[in-house]
This record gives C-alpha cells, sequence and structure tokens, in this order.
C-alpha cells in the first residue's frame, strides 16, 4: 500500500473506479478522465495517450455499468454519482488532482470539482471538452423512451466513434444503449451553472460540433471559476479528440506546467 494513503484505507473498493488501480507509483499530477454518456474509461487511454508523459499520470475513471464494471447497475441521477465519486477520490490519496471530462463527462467534472473542493481537496485544473457552459441547460437529442434505432441515430449523427460497431454488433449494441439510456438521467438532472470554482479550467470544443458546444459563446466558462480560463476550438465534431488526441496533450501538458510553475513560485515567495 502506497505511503500517502491513510493508515487502514482499503483500496478495494476504490481500485474499480479507475482503470489501471491504484496500486502504482504516481507521478506530480493524476488527471482524473470523466466519460461522455454511454463512453468508458479505455477510450481515454487512445484519445490521450500522449498526456501520460511529463509528470502526469492520466487516471480514466470507469463507471459502473461498463467494461469491467459491466454487472453493476449505473447511476441514473447527476447529484448521487458526484457524491459518490468525491468521497471515492478523496480516499484515493492522489498526491495531485486534476480533471478532464468530455460532453457529460464535461458537466461531471465541473461539480466534481465544487464537491472536492467542498470537502478539502484542492482541485489543480479542470479541462472541460465538449459543452456548450453554463446558459447549455440539460438537454437530450432523444426523447427517455426513444427506440433502439432513434438512438442509435443521434449517435450517427454525433460521430461516435463507436458507431459502426455498435450497428455490426448486436451484444455490444445492447450493452451500450443500455447504459446510454441510464446515463440520459444523469445528463438530464445535471448542469454547469452554479458557484465558481478556485480551480482554473480550460475549454477545448470542435470547430464543427454541432450540439451546443459548436455554437455558444465560449466566454461563459469565465463565470464559472475564480481562477483563469482558456478556449480552444480545435479541428472536428462533437468527438473531435478521436483525430486531435495529440493537439489535445498540448493543451493540457502546457496549462499543468504553467499551473505547476506559478505554484512554485508561490511556494518560494511565501
Amino acid at each position: 500500500m502506497r505511503a500517502d494513503v491513510e493508515p487502514g484505507v482499503s483500496f478495494g473498493d476504490l481500485e474499480r473506479w479507475f482503470l489501471g488501480g491504484l496500486e502504482r507509483p504516481w507521478r506530480d499530477t493524476q488527471l482524473l478522465c470523466l466519460p461522455h454518456s454511454g463512453g468508458n474509461a479505455s477510450s481515454y487511454r487512445a484519445w490521450l495517450t500522449a498526456v501520460d508523459a511529463a509528470g502526469v499520470d492520466v487516471v480514466p475513471v470507469q463507471l459502473p455499468g461498463r467494461e469491467t464494471r459491466l454487472t453493476e447497475p449505473p447511476y441514473t441521477d447527476h447529484a448521487t454519482l458526484v457524491g459518490d465519486l468525491a468521497r471515492v477520490v478523496e480516499r484515493a490519496g492522489f498526491p495531485r488532482v486534476a480533471l478532464f471530462g468530455h460532453s457529460m463527462g464535461a458537466v461531471l467534472s465541473v461539480n466534481l470539482c465544487r464537491a472536492l473542493e467542498e470537502i478539502g481537496v484542492p482541485v489543480a485544473h479542470v479541462f472541460v471538452s465538449g459543452h456548450g457552459g453554463p446558459s447549455q441547460r440539460p438537454a437530450s437529442t432523444f426523447p427517455t423512451d426513444a427506440s433502439d434505432e432513434t438512438i442509435l441515430d443521434a449517435l450517427g449523427a454525433t460521430g461516435a466513434p463507436n458507431y459502426e460497431g455498435l450497428l455490426r454488433y448486436p451484444e455490444l449494441r445492447d450493452m451500450v444503449l443500455r447504459v446510454i439510456r441510464a446515463d440520459l438521467g444523469v445528463v438530464l438532472t445535471g448542469m454547469v451553472a452554479g458557484p465558481p470554482v478556485q480551480a482554473p479550467i480550460t475549454v477545448l470544443n470542435g470547430e464543427d460540433d454541432p450540439t451546443p458546444a459548436g455554437s455558444e459563446d465560449l466566454a461563459e466558462w469565465a463565470e464559472v471559476t475564480k481562477g483563469a480560463w482558456a478556449s480552444h476550438r480545435l479541428p472536428g465534431g462533437h468527438f473531435y479528440l478521436v483525430e486531435q488526441g495529440e493537439a489535445v496533450a498540448g493543451v493540457i501538458r502546457a496549462a499543468l506546467a504553467a499551473e505547476s510553475a506559478h505554484r512554485r513560485t508561490e511556494s518560494r515567495n511565501a
């Protein structure tokens, strides 16, 4: 067990929340990655592999109901999920936490940051992707009782990276649709608007995103933080991450390096 973990705390029920587990040496910062609706932890291994260097550990969060947690019931309420995640992250004892979330995960990351700061766990940086900001109200591109075909059409319209596989493999399709229907509850019960966080925020979106993330005024994100904020638009649609992983990784590395340098300067001047 790592020396920085409170004595008596077992990793047993925490390991399943983080792809790659917790029994490993940590670098300076752990970037916890929260999935989009219907997404899973392993997708971040491909998208953000270039971040996993220079003092940063990419730690994808594995939510119930998917991949290694397939038999567990998925969450259907945003606040419940955020509250449980905050307790899990606090108990995990990461040296320094940063958050990344795409689409549904962007809303989760902001509210997780609020919850962590409230219980005394500082967050170094929040990276939000594929979301329009505080003016984007909870909404879905399909009704709660939509047919499988309607949901698949909506996924195809946003360029979901596993779309072709869903059409080809019925078992995969059934598993993903089950999670998406549950995630709809999380999406419809969560929103970005709320008290500003202390952590700086970086916003990333695709230039051709057909969702509100591609059309909203990103300057509204400045209302969500008391710290610095920056925004970047990269080529691509809602799932621009598939093609722009290297560019996203560069933005993340630069932002975390700048924050680390600022922290060292403040420490020397204290």
